[in-house]
């Protein structure tokens, strides 16, 4: 990130800074310790460093807070939508499931035994037999 911020402090004994004024195109109305030049992420990280031999060094044990850049170069933008598009792969490989092919189905055993008997076919025909019935005619004479 590019140091364009002017920071002017005050410091206590062990560097912590305990009067600030920080801006990009300040002039101020009093004096102070210290002058530097710090980024973005500096200042917004000002209570987690402190001034030694004039410079800013992290108060050991502390997390920065990142900070994003409001106009990043054309190198910046290409290398941050080329990791979106990395990160939006892998939801859709882990989304997408593997095809598993189809297991032909099996053959059950029927729950019944099979009888020793085949099964008996009717005849497919329109003659009688022996159990049709057969209508007799009726002799009205008699």
């Amino acid at each position: 990130m590019e140091k364009n911020i002017q920071l002017f402090c005050d410091t206590d004994a062990t560097g912590k800074i305990t009067r600030m004024l920080s801006g990009e195109r300040i002039i101020p109305v009093s004096s102070y310790q210290c002058f530097l030049m710090i980024d973005k992420k500096e200042q917004a990280n000002l209570d987690k460093y402190r001034v030694e031999n004039g410079k800013l060094v992290q108060i050991e044990g502390t997390t920065l807070i990142e900070v994003e850049n409001p106009n990043p170069s054309t190198e910046e933008q290409l290398t941050e939508v080329k990791k979106q598009l990395a990160n939006m792969q892998k939801i859709l490989d882990a989304l997408t499931t593997p095809t598993v092919p189809e297991e032909p189905p099996t053959e059950e055993e029927p729950t019944d035994p099979p009888s020793e008997e085949p099964p008996v076919e009717e005849p497919a025909t329109d003659e009688p037999t022996d159990e049709t019935p057969v209508e007799e005619p009726t002799n009205p004479t008699e």
